[in-house]
């Protein structure tokens, strides 16, 4: 058997029903058929725990948000407020509330990992009132996270800048956010499913 480190990738090519991995500043090419190319990826495991690349874009998310808000006099901006009125439910860390007509109160909750059963308790609390938009801001968010919510509750993720709104969409102060000094140019969109 050969044993080859790979210190490189330098590109992926699927053609003719085979995968062409390109390797070692292209001295190394690696062959696959397209059925054990499936077989390889399809048990493939990624990352579930965030890197501390991502831990720290969503802090510094979370700080540039408020800084953003303060610096353009925001009607409302409050930290660690409630969900609901219940003691169990979660924390939004910031209720952002631009000054102007039409302007919707959003609540921002940032976790390291956000999954369903986050978005499903963020929901109950939304249901009572207090804010009108609410964003689950992840380091990691699963694909259930991300095609929850509904029209007022949406995910973020940092891993793979993968969010259930649009840019277009997006509260104007979080892309600015997103878009300015983290230099985000824009989001896959995840697609809302129906229960």
């Amino acid at each position: 058997m050969q044993e080859v480190t790979v210190e490189s990738l330098e590109g992926l090519e699927r053609r003719g029903g085979r995968v062409r991995l390109s390797a070692n500043a292209g001295s190394l090419s690696i062959v696959f058929s397209n059925e054990v190319w499936e077989r390889a990826t399809s048990g493939a495991a990624f990352p579930v725990e965030p890197t501390p690349e991502e831990l720290a874009e969503l802090d510094e998310i979370r700080a540039r948000l408020q800084r953003y808000a303060t610096a353009n006099s925001f009607r409302t901006v409050l930290q660690n407020v409630r969900c609901a009125g219940d003691a169990s439910a979660p924390e939004y860390d910031l209720v952002l509330e631009p000054s102007g007509l039409l302007a919707a109160t959003t609540g921002y909750l940032f976790a390291p990992l956000i999954g369903q059963e986050l978005v499903d308790r963020v929901a109950v609390g939304l249901e009572e009132g207090g804010v009108e938009q609410a964003y689950l801001v992840g380091a990691v968010a699963d694909d259930g996270a991300l095609a929850a919510g509904g029209e007022t509750l949406k995910t973020l993720s940092v891993r793979g800048r993968r969010c259930g709104a649009s840019r277009f969409e997006m509260p104007p102060e979080l892309w600015q956010v997103l878009s300015g000094g983290l230099g985000w140019r824009d989001v896959e969109t995840i697609v809302h499913r129906e229960e």
